[in-house]
């Protein structure tokens, strides 16, 4: 992976959004990516930064036509493969690729808004299902982003929980079904780059053994150092998702949607368990629209008062 020292993050600062993800895409790929080119598949203001109380700071990811963060990662995935009809989803690199791209475009705009800076250490907190976006986050850390900690929050399907904080993962369990179910794993898509990229070659063939004999993981004493450093996970229950939405709201004003409420219980309990107050930037990929039925539900609120508490913020 291309490192970027300490100069050249800052440098993000002085560039566009759209710039900064033309730039990382780039790197990766031979699509010669402009800024303009990003702009038009996804507009000059994609992503939202908004600031909530505690030091969290929530980037709204999924400013498009479907309210969520996939059609941006799918029209970036297509102009990285113009001679190519883009059938189903993404490739898992390409997605991977375009999740990096856009953690750096918006740590750009944090530097912009004066919430971090290259010196300050900046903890990332997910909803983990698939395990591309924490994932990213790692990977972007490996780059020179001053990321501390990657937060996951799970729903009841906890095998990441398991994983990081009890040494161990059932390759063989099924997953529940759940309100979340985007989040709906018991082994987490992609987890085998966080064992392949933290502990090596060895390490991640003995994981793919255990998924195909449905065996139980549970990586050597010095790979588990290794796999959990820098990570954390928690389980938030659908009951405390239901909860958290509408304190938040009261504290903060501010509307999650239950994937950013997985990620914010997270954070919470990584706080109370650690005492690490640092800043963190909480990665929204859905719009409380595109999640409605439940959101009125939680909320007791009819629709059109979710729309109008949404854009007061």
């Amino acid at each position: 992976m291309p490192f970027y020292e300490k100069d050249e993050i800052l440098a993000l600062k002085g560039r566009s959004f759209g710039q900064n993800v033309a730039d990382i895409l780039d790197l990766f790929f031979s699509a010669k990516l402009t800024a303009w080119d990003v702009e038009m598949v996804v507009g000059r203001t994609p992503i939202k930064l908004r600031s909530m109380n505690y030091r969290v700071i929530v980037a709204e990811l999924w400013n498009q036509m479907d309210q969520t963060f996939r059609e941006l990662i799918r029209g970036l995935s297509e102009k990285l493969h113009p001679d190519h009809d883009l059938i189903g989803d993404p490739s898992e690199w390409s997605e991977m690729a375009v999740r990096i791209a856009v953690l750096f475009g918006v740590y750009g705009e944090l530097l912009k808004a004066g919430h971090t800076g290259p010196e300050l250490a900046l903890n990332v907190a997910f909803s983990s299902g698939s395990f591309s976006g924490p994932m990213s986050a790692w990977y972007a850390r490996q780059m020179g982003l001053p990321i501390d900690t990657v937060i996951c929050g799970c729903n009841e399907n906890g095998g990441l929980w398991e994983l990081l904080h009890r040494g161990e993962l059932e390759c063989g369990a099924v997953a529940l079904t759940t309100d979340t179910p985007e989040s709906d794993h018991a082994v987490p898509p992609q987890l085998e780059r966080l064992i392949h990229g933290a502990c090596g070659h060895e390490e991640v063939q003995h994981f793919y053994w255990c998924c195909t004999e449905g065996a139980v993981y549970a990586p050597a004493e010095e790979a588990y150092d290794d796999l959990r450093r820098g990570m954390f996970a928690a389980v938030v229950s659908k009951g405390r998702v239901e909860t958290i939405i509408p304190s938040v709201y009261r504290t903060s004003r501010y509307i999650l949607d239950p994937y950013a409420a997985l990620a914010y219980g997270a954070l919470t309990d990584h706080r109370s368990r650690t005492g690490n107050s640092t800043t963190t930037l909480l990665l929204s990929e859905h719009s409380p629209i595109s999640q409605r039925e439940r959101m009125l539900k939680i909320m007791h609120i009819s629709s059109e008062e979710l729309r109008k508490r949404i854009s007061e913020v």
